[in-house]
């Protein structure tokens, strides 16, 4: 394969992380790869200062680019704006706070997708700074969960096994695997497939669009996968938790309880796609 030639799409999504993000990019630059690839940062704090520093830290890399927002217009539309500008035959969506410590990521991630052209999306191992594997897997979600998560009734015995098995505490994670969906703080995605469905669901401002997305690779007949043979290293901070008192203290908390709401009462009643997916192909 050609060095030059372009086979991903990078995205970068900065809010109040710029130098985390310097440092990320910078860890993405020195990947060994055989192959190109473009990097988007897409601004969206909303401050000067945040972007001086990317602006000033990247201005003398030809395959960085920098896209800035004058208002924030939420996760999903910020991503979205690669549509139409994409190269490559895969998007790589990375939160700001990511750092790549091997060098040999990417070169990993690409080999597995085009060796199984059914995953649409794939996502690597996750350890959060403090040396523990972060819960980057999810089961499909059900809003009395959510909710039950954030409250004392995640203690009660039934419910805290309903709450334990929505964290995919029970989950191996050193094995690959299929799974229900990926928090999107880094995956892969397939071009094909995320231009079918048209990037992310704009209707989510913050959250639960990566949950929409890998349902839809369910029911479009893709698989979703987990891959712990390479290693990315995060902050672990969540702008989504907390408990019940958060509620009334952080609006990333309000958001994530009313992009919540807006999933499960749009999906109420859709079947299980992994389910359907694995029964369609057993046969």
């Amino acid at each position: 394969m050609e060095k030059n030639k372009i086979k991903l799409t990078i995205i970068v999504a900065n809010y109040s992380k710029a130098r985390r993000v310097l440092e990320n990019v910078k860890n993405l630059l020195n990947q060994e790869v055989d192959f190109g690839y473009k990097i988007f940062i897409i601004d969206d704090s909303c401050n000067a200062e945040q972007v001086r520093i990317i602006q000033t830290g990247v201005q003398d890399q030809p395959n960085v680019e920098v896209m800035i927002n004058c208002q924030n217009v939420g996760y999903s539309k910020s991503h979205n704006m690669i549509n139409g500008r994409i190269l490559g035959d895969y998007v790589f969506v990375v939160n700001p706070d990511i750092i790549f410590k091997e060098k040999d990521v990417l070169q990993k991630i690409v080999a597995y997708m085009e060796a199984n052209k059914d995953i649409a999306i794939l996502g690597p191992q996750q350890i959060n700074d403090t040396g523990e594997i972060a819960m980057s897997v999810r089961a499909f979600p059900k809003f009395h969960i959510q909710v039950a998560r954030r409250t004392v009734l995640r203690n009660f015995p039934i419910i805290k096994e309903k709450v334990l098995y929505d964290e995919m505490n029970h989950l191996d994670y050193s094995k690959i695997q299929d799974v229900d969906w990926l928090q999107s703080s880094c995956v892969i995605v397939r071009r094909d497939f995320w231009e079918k469905v048209g990037g992310y669901n704009e209707s989510y401002f913050l959250f639960m669009a990566d949950t929409e997305m890998c349902l839809r690779a369910w029911e479009m007949g893709y698989r979703v996968v987990y891959y712990p043979e390479v290693r990315v290293y995060a902050d672990g901070k969540r702008l989504s938790a907390g408990g019940f008192r958060m509620f009334f203290k952080s609006r990333f908390v309000r958001q994530h309880v009313k992009d919540s709401l807006r999933y499960n009462l749009k999906h109420l009643f859709s079947p299980d796609p992994r389910k359907k997916y694995y029964e369609k192909h057993s046969h």
